[in-house]
């Protein structure tokens, strides 16, 4: 299968079993988290200037996987999950504010 075939479910589980093969899996969920937020901070170091570097879209990429991974290891459908989150945020709308 092509990689960019893939669905959000799939990736999940790659990104899973490959932090698995490496074993990184020995953190609690506030670590995993510590790193996302940490990927987070590499992205904006990337944006520093008037526009972000070439390297901003691999530190987005960083963010996804780990959240990912985080996702499979606490048995989270991701892929449910964004679809409902989606037509949650859909059915609220503005809520007010100006688009």
């Amino acid at each position: 299968m092509n990689m960019s075939e893939l669905t959000i479910g799939e990736m999940c589980d790659r990104q899973y079993d490959w932090v698995e093969r490496m074993g990184w899996h020995n953190k609690t969920v506030l670590e995993a988290l510590a790193l996302i937020a940490s990927e987070v901070g590499e992205a904006v170091n990337e944006c520093r200037g008037d526009k972000p570097t070439d390297a901003f879209g691999e530190e987005l990429a960083d963010i996804i996987l780990r959240v990912a991974d985080l996702a499979k290891w606490q048995e989270i459908d991701l892929e449910s999950e964004i679809v409902r989150k989606m037509a949650i945020n859909e059915h609220r709308g503005t809520r007010g504010r100006r688009i």
